[in-house]
C-alpha cells in the first residue's frame, strides 16, 4: 500500500486514481474532526466536502516536508472554523431581523384583540334575520338604502327602521353586553 506522501506525488504527475485513494483514506477522519468541532453531523458532512474540494485545488500548494494527514487535519479545522463563523454571522443576521420584526401576539393578546369581534357577532346574531341582513348589506356591503330594500323585498322605510332599531340595539348591547354562554 502506498503512503500518502506517494499518492500526492502521483497526483501532482495527473493520476487521478491516487486522489481517490487519498480521500477513500483519510475520509473518515476527516469526518470525525468536523463533527466534533461543529457538533452537527450534516454539517460534518459539508465541511468535509469542502475540505476534500481545497484538497483537490489546492494540492500543489502542499509541501512534502510535512505530513500529509497534518495539512489535511490542518486544512479540515480551518474549514470548520469558518463554517462556524458563517454560522455566528448569519445567527446575528436572523437575530436582528427578528428584532427588526413586530412582536407576534401572545394569546392573552390576541383573544383580547378578537372579543370585539366576537361581541359585534353575538349582538348581530341577536337581531331578527331580515334586520341582520339589511345591516350586513348596507353596513358591511356598502348598499345603499334602496337596494337593501329590493334584496329583502320590503319598503325602503321599513329598511331604514331597522337600520335605526341595528344602531339603537347595538349600542345598548354593546355599553352593557349580556353574559353569554356559547
Amino acid at each position: 500500500m502506498p503512503s500518502n506522501a506517494t499518492l500526492v506525488a502521483q497526483r501532482l504527475q495527473g493520476d487521478t486514481g491516487a486522489l481517490d485513494t487519498l480521500v477513500a483514506r483519510c475520509r473518515d477522519r476527516v469526518l470525525s474532526l468536523a463533527f466534533r468541532m461543529l457538533g452537527d453531523a450534516c454539517a460534518a458532512e459539508d465541511a468535509r466536502q469542502e475540505a476534500f474540494l481545497r484538497v483537490y485545488t489546492r494540492l500543489p500548494l502542499y509541501d512534502p516536508a510535512q505530513s500529509f494527514s497534518t495539512w489535511l487535519m490542518c486544512l479540515t479545522a480551518r474549514v470548520c472554523l469558518n463554517a462556524r463563523r458563517d454560522w455566528a454571522a448569519e445567527l446575528r443576521c436572523l437575530e436582528q431581523a427578528a428584532k427588526s420584526m413586530p412582536p407576534t401576539p401572545t394569546l392573552e393578546e390576541y383573544l383580547y384583540e378578537r372579543e370585539p369581534r366576537r361581541t359585534l357577532q353575538r349582538l348581530l346574531m341577536r337581531l331578527p334575520a331580515p334586520q341582520r341582513a339589511a345591516v350586513l348589506l348596507y353596513s358591511y356591503e356598502e348598499r345603499p338604502v334602496a337596494e337593501v330594500a329590493r334584496a329583502l323585498e320590503g319598503p325602503v322605510g321599513t329598511v331604514r327602521t331597522w337600520l335605526y332599531r341595528r344602531c339603537k340595539n347595538l349600542a345598548a348591547g354593546w355599553r352593557s353586553p349580556r353574559k353569554h354562554t356559547s
